[in-house]
């Protein structure tokens, strides 16, 4: 089963809003046309290397893309730290949970958690790759829970996904800064950290999140199970890095859902016939390019993260490609609903206890 790598919006710093460009300003678009060159690249090479999940690499391009390479420097170590560090984790809490459901989701639940706890006290992308631990963590021990021996297996071929994506990102930016300068929009300085009282409140509300998507995995045995809870771990961490949330739910969560709408019926029409990576490549460029370009201005930041966060998923480009609508169309319930529940949970459970900031 694909599992989505859900992060920040490409040039959103966490806690930081994108800019505003005036109408005629062709930044955002020569920004986005190189942020989606440079997923397709991470794409292509992964499939060269037959990694088995290569969208895993272009997601990480479309995550950590910023302006200045410096900036992708950062991020992308606070990705690559995260992403090994939670790498570790599921890889301990599989050895030690495989045989218990019940162990396995306290273990989740406990380590999301801490991740928001941690991530809450770290400024900027600290808090980014404490939330990358929180997803990894949940992946490795999801996507083998049928499986646990293959756990070992997945944990490498992540890293290795993840770094090439790192890479290519950065190759990027250095390339657009030697061809245009180093400049980037001007960024108010991050907010400062929420008060504790927000911070003990997500943590919280992610055990509530987790331990509900689980029992009802459980419960019901839903073969999309494992997606549902990795969203509602993923994006619940996501927006502990964002202040003012409650604005941006209904937004993702559309977003979302066009990411999926858009993936499927490429999927299901023009990547039906696409029998080289050139056809491919150009099918899927204009959604990363307006993907990367709406994550520019803060306007439609939220809703192109839900877009950014779906599309990959749903369109699923793999070597060789996977047609299966049937299973196609219950991982789009499943990734709806885990974005809903963690809308539901960032609008209904302790209202007055969320990041606000002016």
């Amino acid at each position: 089963m694909p599992i989505p790598d859900l992060s920040a919006a490409a040039p959103l710093l966490p806690g930081r809003p994108a800019a505003r460009y005036p109408l005629r300003d062709l930044r955002p678009l020569a920004f986005g046309l190189r942020t989606a060159l440079a997923a397709l690249a991470a794409l292509w090479l992964a499939m060269w290397l037959q990694l088995d999940n290569p969208r895993w690499a272009a997601w990480t391009v479309m995550a950590i893309a910023l302006p200045t390479r410096g900036e992708v420097k950062r991020k992308g170590a606070w990705r690559l730290g995260g992403t090994l560090l939670g790498l570790l984790a599921g890889l301990i809490g599989t050895a030690c949970f495989a045989q218990s459901s019940v162990g396995a989701g306290l273990y989740l639940a406990a380590w999301t958690a801490l991740a928001a706890t941690i991530g809450g006290r770290l400024p900027g992308f600290g808090a980014y790759g404490t939330a990358l631990a929180g997803l990894t963590a949940s992946l490795i021990m999801l996507e083998t829970a049928g499986a646990p021996l293959s756990a070992f297996d997945l944990a490498l071929e992540r890293g290795s996904n993840i770094g090439l994506g790192i890479a290519c990102a950065y190759l990027a930016s250095v390339a657009a800064e030697a061809l245009h300068g180093a400049a980037a929009p001007a960024t108010p300085p991050p907010p400062p950290a929420p008060p504790a009282a927000v911070i003990a409140a997500n943590a919280a509300r992610l055990v509530l999140l987790v331990g509900s998507a689980w029992l009802l995995w459980f419960v019901t045995a839903w073969p999309s199970g494992p997606i549902f809870i990795i969203l509602a771990v993923s994006l619940g961490l996501n927006f502990t890095t964002l202040p003012n949330v409650e604005r941006g739910t209904w937004p993702c969560l559309w977003g979302v859902a066009l990411g999926q709408a858009a993936g499927l019926a490429l999927k299901f029409g023009p990547l039906t016939s696409t029998p080289s990576f050139g056809l491919l490549a150009a099918t899927l460029i204009p959604c990363l390019t307006i993907g990367a370009v709406g994550a520019t201005d803060r306007r439609s930041a939220v809703l192109a993260l839900g877009f950014n966060v779906s599309f990959l998923l749903a369109a699923a480009p793999q070597n060789p490609m996977q047609y299966d609508l049937g299973a196609s169309l219950n991982e789009a319930v499943a990734v709806v609903a885990g974005v809903a529940l963690v809308v539901a949970a960032y609008r209904y459970l302790w209202p007055r206890h969320l990041w606000r900031h002016p």
